[in-house]
């Protein structure tokens, strides 16, 4: 790969990992389009493409999720009871859908960018135009309400390589109301559970087109590492902002990024 490839990757895998600390959101919502864009410069094509991104922008989530998680806990703001709760049907999901994926030539590059697009357009409303439910950073909900919430966050991260908390942190903060911070720490805790079978998946598969001598299935070492590098460094930093930052600010941020996202995914997708 050129240096300048993996420079780009190093790059976006510190502003990934930044998010990932910062709103609890995985970092998928920045490595699912830069893959995008990095595997088709390498030469990758349909049908294997949505599968080699999904593949690696799992394997970068994973190490974004673990490394936050991490931080949450010395912050001692982790919270393991509900984030066992929710991994109890958002693993089994994610692991069905992603089997699907990886057997299956259904879901190739333009119908996995236009869920993409919806997805993040969807998760734009909830935050500014749904949030008028009362919240608390202190709510415990009735603990059956985090196995539903996994359930469809398992379904999501698996159609669209994002890390789940897109959709777990509007659920968290509509549907069992909860605040902002601690929907962040709790999702971010449930990703890189819900990532390791996903990983063992892609690994074990062996794809239809093979351009690296260097990777293991879908998952491509070359170019997922070079995320990890920027991100170990940014996800703790994320970490460390999220908890001195408003709600409000919180919300602003994460606007600005979605509409890039939104913005970026529909020009490589449409133009």
């Amino acid at each position: 790969m050129e240096y300048s490839l993996i420079l780009i990757l190093v790059f976006f895998g510190i502003i990934g990992g930044f998010i990932s600390g910062l709103l609890g959101v995985g970092g998928g919502i920045v490595f699912v389009p830069v893959l995008s864009t990095i595997l088709v410069s390498m030469g990758y094509e349909d049908p294997s493409l949505s599968k080699y991104i999904l593949a690696n922008s799992f394997a970068a989530t994973f190490f974004a999720g673990a490394i936050s998680s991490y931080k949450q806990f010395k912050f001692k703001t982790f919270y393991p009871r509900e984030i066992l709760y929710t991994c109890i049907a958002a693993v089994p999901s994610s692991i069905a859908l992603t089997f699907w994926i990886a057997n299956g030539s259904w879901y190739d590059k333009k119908s996995f960018s236009i869920f993409f697009i919806l997805l993040l357009m969807l998760m734009l409303f909830k935050f500014l135009w749904k949030n008028e439910v009362k919240v608390s950073e202190n709510k415990k909900p009735l603990f059956w309400k985090f196995p539903l919430a996994g359930l469809l966050t398992g379904l999501i991260s698996g159609l669209s390589g994002l890390g789940g908390g897109v959709i777990m942190i509007p659920l968290f903060t509509q549907y069992l109301k909860m605040g902002i911070k601690k929907s962040a720490s709790i999702s971010i805790g449930v990703i890189p559970v819900m990532m390791i079978p996903m990983l063992i998946l892609y690994g074990s598969y062996r794809p239809e087109e093979v351009l690296s001598s260097m990777q293991f299935g879908y998952l491509l070492p070359g170019v997922f590492l070079p995320l990890v590098a920027g991100l170990l460094f940014a996800a703790p930093l994320g970490v460390t902002f999220g908890q001195k930052l408003s709600s409000k600010q919180l919300k602003i941020i994460f606007a600005v990024l979605v509409i890039i996202v939104i913005i970026k995914t529909i020009g490589n997708t449409f133009i």
